[in-house]
């Protein structure tokens, strides 16, 4: 009875929200699969083998990795999806999908680039963030954390987690930890140096956990249960809810601020992490958002299944 009491008047509060439409829409080349900002730098994968290097301060794109096509079964000339990039330091690095569903690991640094991993390794990449400028996280879709060395290319350690499919994972901003998520109502806290498993977070979720995010000390999720959930300690935790399965969530630099997908109508909810009251709703999107991504406490940048990006400004 108290969680339908406070969840009432969590509604009564977002009647107050305000709506914000996006400022800005920066084209992709292709479908958008993922991106990344860092600095003034966005990173955009895209679902036919092309990434996108865009420079915000210039607004315009400074550089392109366009991969081979290939060949389908049925004659076809057709590109690879980008599933996954990261940047640091002006390395470049991202996972391609095969034809045959098998991923590879490239990176791409001074206009060269360079295959880390083949198909003849047969790993299902799904993935990849930088842990240092020599060391990649890389999660695989049967629920696999790999600590990559970059400089060696070799393998530091394979720590398989269990046999659901992989959702997500957030790394800790001091990159001790890693916090990932797969299709049950768990998220596992890691420490990454050692691949050792430090806690286990599963009393809110009750069912697949889709997406997550890590920041300030405070652990976010969102999933098929339609529910936001706020962890400050795995027994510790704040909760909402969308009316819809949760795709994406996203938290603020200072923890502040929580972002979720709220609905079918693909419309963002931008809530304060202590009252859970809606502060703003960002309209906008067409198709299914798959990610949310905060650079500074009031601008965010997301991106649906279509060939836009869109930036927002929270006023």
């Amino acid at each position: 009875m108290k969680l339908l009491i406070h969840l009432f008047l969590l509604s009564l509060l977002s009647l107050c929200a305000k709506d914000i439409e996006p400022y800005k829409f920066i084209q992709a080349s292709e479908a958008v699969s993922d991106f990344v900002k860092v600095g003034g730098k966005l990173i955009i994968g895209t679902e036919e083998g092309i990434i996108d290097i865009y420079d915000l301060k210039k607004d315009k794109l400074t550089d392109q990795v366009i991969l081979k096509k290939q060949k389908s079964i049925m004659g076809d000339n057709i590109r690879s999806l980008i599933l996954s990039v990261d940047y640091l330091d002006g390395k470049l690095i991202f996972i391609k999908r095969l034809l045959s569903t098998v991923r590879e690991l490239y990176i791409y640094e001074n206009k060269k680039l360079t295959k880390l991993l083949d198909e003849s390794k047969g790993m299902e990449l799904q993935k990849i963030k930088f842990v240092d400028a020599d060391t990649i996280m890389m999660a695989t879709m049967d629920n696999a954390l790999i600590l990559f060395d970059l400089k060696n290319k070799k393998i530091k350690y394979k720590k398989q987690l269990n046999l659901a499919s992989f959702s997500d994972f957030a790394i800790s901003e001091d990159k001790k930890y890693i916090f990932t998520a797969d299709e049950t109502p768990q998220i596992t806290k890691i420490e990454i140096k050692s691949g050792k498993i430090i806690d286990v977070f599963n009393k809110a979720n009750k069912r697949d956990v889709f997406s997550i995010d890590y920041k300030h000390g405070l652990l976010l999720s969102g999933g098929k249960d339609k529910r936001v959930i706020l962890y400050k300690t795995p027994t510790s935790y704040k909760m909402t809810k969308g009316s819809f399965f949760i795709y994406a969530v996203a938290l603020s630099p200072d923890g502040s601020k929580a972002a979720f997908v709220k609905n079918e109508n693909s419309e963002i909810s931008i809530i304060d992490t202590q009252t859970l009251e809606e502060k703003h709703l960002l309209k906008g999107h067409k198709q299914t958002v798959f990610k949310i991504d905060f650079h500074t406490s009031n601008e965010l940048i997301t991106a649906d299944e279509a060939d836009k990006l869109m930036l927002w400004k929270l006023k």
